[in-house]
């Protein structure tokens, strides 16, 4: 049944649509494919310092998030399309990069390359989906399959990679390169210029740092992205509160793997059904504001503790945990065109992802310090995030219901 209702859903698809749904997948099975065994391969086969292993993993995130909003404008001033392929003719330097290097400053090269990339590509990635599909219920749908392959190949990426580590980290790396360079042969070819950026007069659009500008002024834009980037606060914590809570409570660091391929295959199979509920039951801002609130909630399960059966709080907090996202995530992006015209999507785009990892990076350094401190009880971090949750998903349904003026 579920197959039968995505074989329904892929046929609504454009073909640009087709293209950037599969983007989805690649994408993820590339970067995952190679990224969580990065810190461990410069540590251990190359015996780098944890200083520099810092500043190699730092530089990738701060090149992309960092980089999203000029990533954005560029898009808008020059095509979605050719930043696409720009962006992912980087990656495939960047990755062959990191899996071949030897020396500090070829992987810092490479670290650099592989996030400017994300920079450049992703948020054109975005404003071209939302500018294929217009009509809002359509691009949530859109988004929701967009959301769906990436969790495959966020669920698949570990697997191959961690197949492709047995022979070399050097394989993994140009085996992620490759698929890229597939990517960007598939995308040459059949991802087509965007009707709206072939006809838009690229005189007659105002200098970008008045863009800029106009949208931080944009009071509704900025009340939904710094309450949305909240759901970037939470999600980034799978990766920080999860894996250091489990060395807390037990040594058995399998448990994370399965916290990740519990929230995957919930994805994987359970996010188009959520979606549809969302449509035909709650609506777009009753489906936000449940949404983050069950995620900053599910925080909470980690509260609790089983004695002969300690992944169980671990396993039902990514089960809720998911269940928040698939509801919240497709919404979020598909709701940003609301605020702009078509023209400056790509810089709207990239300004939410920009606020979004900067809230990801605070995040990650204030749970971090408090995970570590002993003076604090780290009941009171689960309440917190969850309190960041609800708080947020409350602004984002009365925004959603009772909308601001700019």
């Amino acid at each position: 049944m579920l197959f039968k209702h995505f074989i329904n859903d892929t046929r609504l698809l454009s073909p640009a649509g087709k293209v950037l749904v599969i983007n989805g997948f690649t994408f993820n099975l590339g970067f995952y494919m190679l990224l969580p065994y990065l810190a461990d391969h410069l540590q251990h086969d190359l015996g780098i310092t944890g200083w520099f292993v810092g500043s190699i993993i730092g530089l990738r995130v701060l090149s992309q998030q960092g980089l999203f909003l000029v990533g954005g404008t560029l898009g808008d001033l020059f095509g979605y399309k050719k930043l696409i392929l720009m962006g992912c003719a980087i990656r495939i330097i960047g990755f062959a990069l990191l899996g071949i290097g030897q020396t500090v400053p070829v992987l810092l090269l490479g670290a650099f390359c592989s996030g400017f990339a994300g920079a450049l590509f992703t948020p054109s990635s975005q404003a071209y989906l939302a500018s294929e599909y217009p009509h809002q219920n359509q691009r949530q749908k859109v988004f929701a399959l967009q959301n769906l392959t990436s969790e495959a190949g966020m669920l698949l990426g570990p697997l191959v990679g961690l197949s492709l580590l047995v022979v070399d980290f050097a394989l993994v790396g140009l085996f992620s390169a490759g698929l890229f360079s597939i990517l960007l042969a598939i995308q040459w070819r059949f991802l087509p210029e965007l009707d709206s950026q072939k006809t838009t007069l690229r005189e007659s659009q105002p200098p970008f740092w008045r863009q800029w500008l106009s949208m931080i002024r944009h009071k509704a834009f900025m009340v939904f992205v710094l309450c949305s980037s909240v759901y970037h606060l939470l999600f980034h914590q799978l990766y920080v509160a999860i894996p250091h809570e489990v060395r807390v409570v037990t040594q058995d660091v399998s448990i994370i793997t399965w916290v990740f391929a519990t929230s995957s295959i919930t994805g994987v199979l359970m996010q188009m059904p959520v979606s549809r509920f969302v449509e035909q039951r709650l609506g777009t801002a009753l489906g936000m504001g449940l949404g983050m609130s069950i995620m900053g909630s599910s925080y909470l399960w980690l509260n609790l503790h089983f004695d002969t059966l300690p992944a169980l709080s671990f396993i039902l907090c990514a089960l809720f945990f998911s269940l928040g996202s698939m509801l919240v995530f497709p919404l979020l992006g598909a709701h940003v065109p609301t605020f702009c015209e078509a023209y400056t999507l790509g810089s709207h785009y990239g300004l939410y992802s920009c606020i979004g990892g900067l809230y990801a990076f605070t995040g990650n350094i204030t749970i971090g310090w408090l995970l570590s401190s002993t003076n604090v009880s780290h009941t009171y971090i689960w309440i917190g995030l969850a309190c960041c949750g609800v708080l947020s998903g409350g602004l984002l349904f009365w925004q959603v219901k009772q909308p601001l003026k700019a």
